[in-house]
């Protein structure tokens, strides 16, 4: 985006040198007036600027630092491997390191810098925790109480716990399990609203507690506290895949791609087509997928709903633009940046399963698209699969792919041919892998025989990017039948991502899938022992 771009949508991104702002990883914009920028950079530095009127430390540059008009570096986290960032809506900040470190600072009259004590941070500052070896793998905030998440599905909290936000019955001025209330279940991912907490386990699950005073945490009624997590039973019938939340509701996706609602809607930012609360999760009307939401769906379109510029838009309204950043900068008052701090700015996004991939789409990739489907006359290469052809541009797959160019570029038997028969893989499968050569994506509607069979291939020809996709793609279709079956392909092919995706999955089905046909024809003792072993580091044998 050109510095004219960014002053028009953000204008304080305006501000930032543009040698600088060319190394800009992730940046976010948050604060009441949109006036408080924190960014990392490809160097693994960490910036911030803006104005802090309370001096409560968020900006991190010391004690009596309440504006910056140009980025500064907060040297104690440069160069630390910053992964993770939270932002509570009262005005502190928390940081992860790959290095499983915490760092806390700004407001923290609350004890929700999980430090020990009350009171401000105005220089980022270590916190102590003891999070049994794991790693940290997402952090959450609301107003003053945060959750972290370790990759061995326990929740840990910590802050204010007036409204039974914390969901262990007890103040915590450090990090404390709650997960043991949850019955051990394997968490996968967490969020906050201001004082409610949420967590999705890894079957599709949804649990909630604290505040349900606008019927957020889906129990059919408001009012009550929930200080320990309780099942939205209303949605136990439905497979959620992800959940974002605005200030006292949440939005959460199922796996078909039915988007529920829950909680405050005197805004309309539910998009039930109102401004009364929903005390049950509601149902959207469309399959669309804070005072703003946006939603991307499965054909590029952006839709917003809630309070737009001012103006209340009760149900889902299709827009002309592009992309979930862009409905943040020309719907919100002020425009928004960063898709961690939106519900910390009272506004949120739903990035729907079906969504077209972020860092894709263009005129370019459009027209290799089309020139892969249309243009059949200056086609100059033919792959022959299970004596089926499939014709493609030499010089397109020269571009597009490693493996491809060398292949043409070098000595190889195939150079000089106008077919190449292709063995080992089906049709289906090798047509799949040249669309994505053209357009850089796939979709997430594939058959779960055509999903293994391109993660074959995406090994085979080093396409590490497409191999991630397809990771991805079969950790949402394992079942109980496939588990044992997808272990032993994510083992043969040094799938890691699916191969954790599996233990996690067994360690929380261990009977079922042991009792499976594919666990009764696996042959290989050593997989079998890695099976075992590896789901028992997630909790198999815990109880």
């Amino acid at each position: 985006m050109s510095l004219v771009q960014f002053k028009a949508v953000w204008p304080i991104l305006g501000l930032i040198d543009s040698k600088l702002r060319q190394k800009i990883k992730v940046a976010y914009v948050f604060g009441v007036d949109g006036n408080s920028v924190l960014f990392l950079t490809t160097d693994d530095d960490v910036y911030s600027f803006g104005t802090d009127a309370n001096n409560y430390g968020y900006l991190g540059h010391g004690n009596g630092i309440k504006t910056l008009l140009q980025p500064k570096k907060i040297d104690v986290l440069s160069k630390k491997g910053i992964h993770l960032l939270a932002i509570g809506s009262i005005g502190y900040v928390l940081a992860a390191t790959t290095n499983n470190e915490i760092y806390a600072w700004g407001y923290g009259q609350s004890n929700n810098l999980g430090n020990g004590v009350a009171g401000q941070v105005y220089v980022p500052a270590a916190i102590t925790a003891n999070f049994g070896g794991h790693h940290i793998t997402k952090l959450a905030c609301g107003s003053t109480h945060t959750l972290a998440l370790t990759d061995d599905g326990e929740i840990y909290s910590w802050g204010t716990n007036n409204n039974g936000q914390l969901g262990h019955k007890q103040n915590a001025s450090r990090p404390q399990p709650i997960t043991a209330s949850i019955g051990g279940q394997f968490v996968c991912d967490i969020v906050c609203a201001s004082t409610s907490s949420y967590a999705l386990l890894d079957n599709g699950e949804l649990y909630g507690w604290g505040s349900n005073a606008q019927g957020q945490v889906g129990t059919k009624t408001s009012g009550n506290n929930y200080p320990e997590p309780i099942q939205v039973t209303s949605l136990k019938s439905v497979v959620i895949k992800q959940i974002v939340c605005g200030k006292n509701f949440f939005l959460a996706l199922s796996k078909s791609g039915h988007v529920y609602a829950c909680g405050e809607g005197t805004s309309g930012q539910i998009g039930k087509g109102d401004v009364a609360n929903a005390t049950g999760p509601t149902q959207l009307p469309e399959k669309l997928g804070s005072d703003l939401c946006a939603a991307l769906n499965d054909a590029g379109e952006v839709y917003v709903w809630g309070r737009c510029r001012f103006e209340l838009v009760k149900s889902p309204m299709k827009t002309e633009l592009s992309s979930l950043d862009d409905a943040f900068a020309c719907y919100s008052s002020p425009p928004l940046l960063g898709d961690h701090f939106r519900s910390y700015l009272v506004s949120m996004f739903l990035q729907f399963v079906f969504a077209v991939p972020k860092g894709y789409g263009g005129d370019v990739l459009t027209s290799l698209k089309n020139c892969l489907v249309e243009d059949e006359e200056i086609k100059d290469i033919t792959f022959i699969v299970e004596n089926q052809k499939i014709r493609a541009h030499k010089t397109i797959l020269m571009i597009r792919s490693e493996y491809f160019r060398r292949m043409f570029q070098n000595d190889w038997a195939e150079r000089e041919k106008e077919g190449i028969t292709i063995q080992g893989f089906t049709y289906d499968g090798f047509n799949t892998y040249m669309e994505y050569v053209y357009t850089g994506t796939i979709t997430n509607k594939l058959s779960f025989d055509v999903a293994v069979d391109l993660l074959q291939i995406a090994d085979c020809y080093q396409e590490m990017k497409l191999k991630g996709l397809c990771e991805e793609l079969l950790k949402d279709k394992l079942k109980i039948t496939n588990c044992a079956f997808l272990y032993q392909i994510a083992t043969k092919f040094q799938a890691k991502l699916l191969r954790v995706g599996c233990a996690k999955f067994g360690a929380h089905h261990m009977t079922a899938v042991i009792a499976s046909d594919y666990f009764k024809q696996m042959t290989n003792p050593k997989i079998i022992q890695d099976f075992l072993v590896a789901t028992g580091q997630y909790g198999a044998f815990k109880y």
